[in-house]
């Protein structure tokens, strides 16, 4: 008897402690859960400790639980990311607010807390903060200005030729096929010759050792790892959980020192981003910068040549070509792909696409050149549209740098707080769209532009931390676009999804399957 209570009682202490231990657990993550109800601001209530509102991206994307959220609490609404308040600001004064008339309170991204643990990711652009980001901002801009984007247009062209090419091969099947895979590996191979000088069929060889390594550094549980950040940031940091595995960026890290040598040995030199960054190691750029976005010239500081003469080391260089595969890579495949889509569901627009790539091809007699990819500006709005409809990334994100006030709201925003923009709210919201869920390229004519907030649509951002890729992105776009459909009829088959399915949980708004088929065109146009 006497050794039984000697053995009940140590396990009574311990059930004792951990219960007292879970309890502590539990009030520690729940304490804050009135801190939206004590501001009076409309909030989700969260029903699960340590997950606080982000319950449903187990079993549903982000976007749709940011849309739901939004039509019912209304443009300003707060929610708990596990026991952290986190802001959603829908307004577009307040969105104009943050993102451009108090930019310096709102510097940061979330993701950038994320990314910064190792020398290859800490020096990325996006990646930065503060006087840093300012710094490598003024000295990258150069790389991305018209006359740049010009000189990639052919790197660009022979990646989509390919594309094609392999199109062709599966279309003689006459079976469907999903689009998706042909596209990811368009973009690997545009990412790969761009940013790392190094030629690739990932379609036909995805077996080469560079698709091998993207597809270990940026596929492996990605969305769940970023979860985990996104839950318990301190946590994941602390248990050493990388949102992006680390080994194959030194891979990548490898491949742009051994061509920065070659270069600097033989004085070879090529029309991509490797070398424009290249550049800015001897020279700042001499080019003017122009006006982007909403037409505002966030450029134009009057430190920013001061600042780019600094140039960039060759860490910083290796960076910012890692970092075309974090910004690039399912991003555009997953546009090219809803484009692509949408046309195979609208023919009568893929009629008028392929009728304006011929009047455009005819002036140059099928070159396609930079000059007559700015013609085509119906293909412009399918691809707007299209982004607005299905944008790849569906919400922007900052962090507070400093305390502030929300415009004339009254509310208070913590230093270290996250501000979520719906941008996929913003372009489903029919007061600020006729008819939303309509695919409809014309409400992005000048007329049509004219008559809406321009922060009603902002699938890459604004202000002084808008996409510095954004003309490069949408030439990828296009420039694929183009081939496809001048040698294709795109057509929706009994496969295709309507409406699409897509991953749950949080991040990239990323497709699961699109089947759609492809039928030679007997009018094809001849590309050069």
């Amino acid at each position: 008897m006497l050794g039984e209570e000697v053995f009940v009682e140590p396990f009574i202490i311990r059930l004792f402690l951990a219960t007292i231990a879970l309890f502590f657990l539990y009030w520690y993550t729940t304490k804050g859960f009135d801190y939206w109800k004590k501001r009076g601001i409309p909030y989700v209530k969260p029903v699960v400790p340590f997950l606080g509102s982000l319950l449903p991206l187990f079993w549903r994307p982000s976007f749709k639980v940011d849309l739901e959220r939004y039509r019912k609490l209304g443009p300003i609404y707060g929610q708990f990311d596990g026991s952290r308040p986190v802001l959603a600001v829908a307004d577009l004064e307040l969105v104009r607010e943050i993102l451009v008339k108090e930019f310096p309170s709102f510097t940061d991204r979330r993701i950038s807390h994320f990314l910064s643990d190792t020398d290859v990711l800490k020096s990325m652009l996006f990646v930065l903060s503060g006087e840093e980001w300012k710094q490598m901002r003024a000295v990258l801009s150069p790389c991305f200005t018209p006359a740049k984007i010009k000189r990639v247009v052919n790197i660009i062209k022979e990646c989509a030729q390919v594309t094609a090419e392999n199109f062709r091969t599966a279309a003689k099947s006459g079976k469907s096929v999903q689009v998706k895979k042909f596209y990811v590996t368009y973009a690997m191979d545009v990412i790969a010759s761009a940013a790392f000088s190094v030629q690739l069929d990932s379609y036909n060889d995805p077996r080469n050792k560079f698709f091998q390594n993207a597809e270990k550094a940026f596929s492996t549980h990605f969305n769940m790892k970023y979860a985990f950040h996104q839950l318990c940031p301190r946590l994941a940091k602390w248990c050493g959980v990388q949102v992006i595995s680390q080994e194959p960026l030194y891979y990548f890290k490898e491949v742009v020192l051994q061509i920065i040598k070659h270069r600097r040995k033989t004085g070879e030199t090529r029309n991509d981003f490797l070398q424009f960054m290249l550049d800015t190691m001897k020279e700042d750029s001499q080019e003017p910068k122009e006006d982007i976005g909403n037409g505002n010239d966030y450029e134009k500081d009057k430190n920013s040549k001061k600042i780019a003469n600094k140039g960039l080391t060759l860490d910083e260089a290796v960076a910012q070509s890692v970092s075309f595969f974090i910004a690039g890579y399912d991003t555009m495949a997953s546009t090219v792909s809803y484009v692509t889509y949408l046309l195979a569901l609208h023919p009568e627009a893929q009629d008028r696409t392929f009728e304006e790539i011929r009047d455009a091809l005819q002036e140059t007699k099928g070159e396609l050149t930079y000059g007559a990819l700015q013609e085509m500006k119906y293909l412009d709005n399918v691809i707007s549209e299209s982004m607005r409809l299905y944008p790849a990334v569906p919400r922007l994100e900052r962090t507070a740098t400093s305390d502030c006030t929300l415009g004339d709201t009254g509310i208070k925003i913590e230093k270290g707080m996250v501000i979520i923009i719906p941008t996929y709210c913003l372009h489903r919201d029919p007061n600020l769209f006729e008819n939303p869920e309509k695919f409809d390229p014309d409400r992005f004519s000048p007329e049509e532009r004219a008559k809406r907030d321009p922060y009603s649509y902002i699938p890459f951002g604004d202000g002084p931390r808008y996409c510095l890729g954004m003309r490069y992105a949408l030439m990828q776009v296009k420039v694929c676009i183009v081939y496809v459909v001048a040698n294709f009829k795109i057509l929706k088959c009994p496969e295709t999804k309507v409406p699409l399915d897509f991953h749950h949980g949080p991040g990239l708004m990323i497709p699961k399957k699109i089947a759609l088929k492809f039928e030679e065109r007997a009018d094809k146009i001849e590309l050069r």
